[in-house]
């Protein structure tokens, strides 16, 4: 997480000491105490330090000296300030020196003059939540792909899509997330992609009380959910370790025992595939609606594990790469330290207890307790679930990957139009306008930085090779590379795209200078050049997909897939933290030209020729 610790020592700021003057016999309130999160750590000088957390906030304890001073505070809810003095494991702190910490905690929050209030019930926060939730334009019928896809695409996106093409559109771990299971609950809960397929349906909150990083947090907890998992908890672990032995007859712990994060990452999505393949096959296909709530809570815990993995794997200020070794325990503590049990709607609902066992059954294949299980019908389902998760992340590798050299083309774009000057409403400026929009959409997502760019395609590359090489029957000498699919042959940078698309663009100024001929000649190159890429990485899906389907037994669409029906990934993401915008249609509203790219194929023309 990219959090600020503030380092209390002796030289604090002047200015919070006047602010927060502070009387030795005062009484200091620690009032969320329970939400605080301790750790040793050793930083980069190599020296130890204690780190508190505190929601997003962290105080660090950098001077020896000062460790028993935070570990004493860890364990008061209220004391005299002066009384601080004596928490030293020597001489005792002198009073200066202790004043200005506690002014810095109290300046900080950590610490308030007023005593606790009574514990609430709910949040302001919950209550906007709840408001807009109340406002939202929701489906009154349940929205389902299988096999309604092309209906339901056209309804969310304004462009149907064959059902044969879904996977390589919508990541497969997030697929399942509208179905209804057989409680008529989304597999997905609040957190259902897309949203605009998420129906209102009645839901228990309540503040969170468990100690650590949720605790009294203004999101609440699911109790709805938590419920049926506490109904569940024994036939879910038993699918988990159904699909965790499925998974190690293919992949090998490191030679200590411990898990690579990359392959926990796999294991996640694979359980993940298990109810999707059940609702999207073409075979016999649990009817929306129908599906087991053991499946749909397996589903919903470990797809938290995902998210936290997913976004700890790309995340280059803390280099995690594929073979990063991990057990249950540090999981625990990356998961409370890094504030991933609270979510923009509402916090992880398992208590500690619970998820320290999830993560024990995932990791150390922890047995449940009681009799023998009853086997259900869908654990002969669990080989084919791990290939279909497997294949699903060679898509994600590619399409997420893809992305990235669009936001490469977007940044030479810019450039060049950032160097020149243009008469307002003019061409030009219209376009650099545009991109600038275009531009706020990207820096969420970081991929306007070639750090982010190139650490991210490191682990696509980790990713879509060690998938490969768990599916059943791989042979090496089938082995794709994802460096070689983003290479174009020299046959894929066509010249013809590149010349034609300079001649549109010139074609759409008025007597064009020679600056805005280069500019133009530019944005032209940029996006020949994009495109050159994206054909061969079209191929690739195809030849993906094409697997997907036969594993699921569904025929494959007759014709190919073009870049704009890729693009619908990022319509389907409108108003969420990742939506990407796409470079041909800018093009197209902006200059009015139509570009069409396939896997054989690009073809450009006038809007309407």
């Amino acid at each position: 997480m990219n959090q600020e610790a503030e380092s209390l020592d002796p030289q604090l700021d002047e200015a919070s000491q006047e602010a927060v003057p502070l009387d030795p016999h005062e009484v200091l309130y620690v009032p969320l105490r329970r939400r605080f999160v301790s750790e040793y750590v050793t930083n980069a000088e190599g020296n130890k330090e204690l780190l508190i957390h505190f929601g997003f906030n962290e105080v660090s304890f950098d001077e020896p000296d000062l460790f028993s001073f935070g570990e004493t505070l860890l364990e008061q809810d209220q004391f005299m300030a002066g009384s601080a003095t004596t928490w030293s494991m020597g001489e005792a702190y002198e009073w200066e020196r202790v004043k200005r910490l506690l002014e810095a905690l109290l300046a900080e929050e950590f610490l308030t003059r007023e005593p606790p209030q009574k514990p609430p019930t709910e949040s302001d926060f919950h209550r906007r939540l709840m408001e807009a939730e109340a406002q939202r334009e929701a489906p009154t019928e349940p929205l389902w792909w299988n096999p309604d896809c092309a209906r339901v695409m056209e309804r969310l996106t304004g462009r149907p899509l064959e059902l044969g093409f879904l996977e390589t559109v919508l990541p497969v771990h997030r697929i399942a997330h509208p179905a209804l299971d057989a409680e008529g609950r989304h597999v997905g809960e609040m957190n259902v992609f897309p949203d605009a397929m998420r129906m209102k349906i009645p839901t228990e909150w309540r503040m969170c009380q468990y100690p650590g990083s949720r605790y009294r947090n203004e999101a609440l907890m699911n109790m709805t959910a938590l419920k049926a998992m506490t109904r569940y908890w024994k036939p879910m672990m038993q699918g988990l370790l159904a699909v965790r032995e499925e998974f190690l007859h293919r992949y090998s712990p490191l030679p200590d025992g411990r898990w690579r994060m990359g392959d926990l990452h796999a294991l996640a999505c694979d359980v993940l595939a298990l109810p999707t393949l059940l609702l999207m096959r073409g075979n016999a296909p649990v009817p929306n609606g129908a599906l087991e709530p053991v499946l749909s809570s397996i589903f919903r815990v470990t797809d938290g594990v995902r998210m936290v993995l997913a976004y700890l794997l790309f995340l280059p200020e803390q280099p995690m790469p594929y073979d990063t070794p991990i057990t249950p325990a540090e999981l625990y503590r990356l998961v409370e330290h890094g504030n991933f049990f609270v979510s923009g709607r509402g916090v992880c609902a398992g208590p500690q207890p619970m998820v320290e066992e999830l993560f024990a059954t995932l990791m150390d294949g922890k047995p449940v307790t009681g009799g023998p299980p009853t086997v259900p019908e869908w654990y002969a389902d669990v080989p084919a679930a791990v290939d279909y998760g497997l294949l699903g992340l060679q898509l994600y590798s590619l399409q997420f990957n893809l992305w990235s050299y669009m936001c490469r083309a977007y940044e030479v774009i810019r450039e060049a139009l950032l160097q020149v000057e243009e008469e307002p409403g003019s061409l030009l400026s219209r376009l650099r306008e545009r991109i600038e929009r275009d531009w706020e959409r990207i820096l969420p997502t970081r991929l306007e930085q070639a750090t982010q760019r190139d650490w991210a395609e490191a682990r696509y590359i980790e990713m879509f090779d060690r998938a490969q090489r768990g599916m059943r029957g791989f042979r090496e000498d089938a082995l794709v590379r994802l460096r070689d699919v983003f290479t174009p042959a020299r046959d894929e940078v066509d010249g013809e795209t590149r010349l034609r698309l300079r001649e549109l663009l010139r074609s759409r100024a008025d007597s064009p200078s020679r600056t805005l001929r280069d500019v133009l000649d530019t944005v032209a190159d940029a996006t020949a050049e994009f495109l050159a890429i994206e054909r061969p990485v079209l191929r690739a899906l195809e030849g993906v997909q094409r697997q997907v389907n036969a594993l699921l037994q569904r025929p494959h669409p007759a014709r190919k897939l073009t870049g704009a029906e890729l693009s619908l990934h990022h319509r389907l993401r409108t108003g969420t933290h990742g939506a990407l915008p796409y470079l041909m249609e800018v093009l197209r509203y902006e200059l009015g030209i139509a570009i069409e790219n396939t896997a054989d194929a690009t073809r450009c023309s006038p809007l309407g020729a």
